[in-house]
């Protein structure tokens, strides 16, 4: 089963809360599956409810608690995920049996997990959306990618964010054969824009991501540049005075993200698939410590 083979069904959703970028690309999916006669039901918090607000109407909102993830800022997402990892397990425990009661209640024909690992229901098929079947680490960090599969594999498939040739992910999304994966392409919020506008000249910095690593961004730009830029970021993020923010909602920063000549960006993958429709030029510059953007920037 793929995207387009979902029809009339009540679809139980719900995004990753790892910065804004999964919610970002689940909107071109759950309008797709909206125009395919679905009912779409959205677990999520309620800033990625107002986002999706934006896009989308006729979509049922269930509010659910995010996962705890606590962020340093100096690059150690190690120690931070394990700092974070008891709180973590509670939280899949606890989400699995939230799960089962939204699919009594809504009476949920199939559940969609963007990469969160407890979102998935013993009694209906549950899918898990993602674009890193295999996660950049080596050594004695690899027992991190096993338990990753051993997750994976209690869904009943798998959509991959990618080509059937890992041209956008490389490494992270090869299959090796696994059996129920399906390679859905790239899916962006962009691809709903019928209108493209004509690209100005401008230069335009994308400060996304956990909002600690945003500001490092703007910051150290700001550092190595006297130009003045646009920035679409979030209310939380300090411009310095050689940078101007772009104010108004999603679709606003959309409209100056499309008429954009060049983009500066963290190398996140939602931001990778926005390039891939866009069919823009960019600078990416992985978070610090992040292994999988440091590999991603280096296949663009």
């Amino acid at each position: 089963m793929i995207v387009q083979d979902v029809i009339n069904k009540n679809v139980l959703f719900s995004p990753l809360n790892w910065g804004m970028g999964h919610v970002s690309r689940s909107i071109s999916i759950l309008k797709q599956l909206q125009d395919q006669q679905n009912n779409v039901f959205v677990a999520c918090n309620a800033d990625s409810r107002l986002i999706y607000e934006e896009y989308l109407t006729g979509i049922t909102f269930i509010d659910h608690a995010d996962y705890p993830f606590l962020f340093s800022g100096d690059g150690n997402f190690e120690r931070d995920i394990k700092q974070s990892f008891w709180k973590l397990k509670q939280r899949l425990k606890n989400e699995r049996k939230e799960v089962e009661t939204y699919v009594q209640k809504y009476n949920i024909d199939l559940v969609l997990s963007d990469h969160r690992y407890g979102f998935i229901s013993s009694v209906k098929p549950s899918i898990f959306i993602t674009h890193q079947l295999n996660l950049p680490i080596t050594g004695y960090k690899k027992i991190a990618n096993f338990y990753h599969k051993i997750l994976i594999n209690k869904f009943r498939s798998v959509w991959v964010l990618d080509y059937s040739d890992s041209r956008l992910a490389g490494k992270l999304s090869w299959s090796s054969g696994r059996k129920n994966t399906f390679y859905i392409g790239p899916y962006s919020r962009f691809s709903l824009s019928k209108n493209m506008i004509e690209q100005n000249e401008k230069t335009i910095i994308i400060a996304s991501g956990p909002d600690v690593y945003a500001q490092q961004l703007v910051d150290d730009i700001a550092r190595l540049n006297s130009v003045v830029f646009d920035v679409v970021c979030s209310e939380n993020i300090n411009l310095p005075k050689s940078m101007i923010k772009i104010v108004g909602g999603w679709k606003m920063k959309d409209q100056a993200i499309m008429n954009a000549k060049h983009i500066i960006s963290r190398s996140g993958y939602s931001t990778i698939m926005d390039l891939e429709i866009l069919n823009r030029k960019a600078t990416l510059i992985p978070t610090p410590g992040q292994a999988e953007q440091e590999y991603l920037s280096t296949l663009r």
